[in-house]
């Protein structure tokens, strides 16, 4: 099962991110998963999830996720990721971490918890400046 598991997460983020197969949200998130640190409010199966997705994959490409590390206890996996992309605005690199705790159900994502250093993110592309944050 554990293996099962970490093959769900591995492939959430190599075909959903990496190659930007949005079709494999369909399969990998049950409809009633729900995504939290995404929005200020959960996000629920793949119908709320694809309006974050699309606003992030057109605000910036060339997404690459490496997961660092990843460790299972039962249905549940946590991954390290790092993230690489480049901001099409500014046209600016980003480089940023993160880790998603991940509860599955039967090969599908049922809860997800994303804590990613957005922070960073903005910081680097400008969107937040250092001075902004005292």
């Amino acid at each position: 099962m554990a293996n099962q598991n970490n093959n769900v997460i591995l492939r959430w983020y190599d075909e959903v991110w990496n190659k930007g197969n949005e079709n494999a949200i369909d399969e990998l998130l049950h409809p009633q998963g729900k995504a939290h640190g995404s929005a200020a409010e959960p996000l629920i199966g793949p119908a709320g999830f694809k309006p974050f997705y699309q606003a992030f994959k057109s605000a910036y490409s060339d997404i690459h996720v490496s997961v660092d590390k990843i460790l299972n206890e039962g249905d549940c996996v946590a991954a390290w990721c790092t993230v690489k992309a480049k901001h099409n605005e500014t046209g600016k690199e980003v480089s940023f971490t993160g880790t998603s705790i991940t509860e599955l159900k039967d090969g599908q994502i049922m809860t997800g918890w994303n804590h990613f250093d957005f922070l960073t993110m903005n910081l680097q592309t400008g969107k937040i400046k250092q001075e902004q944050l005292g």
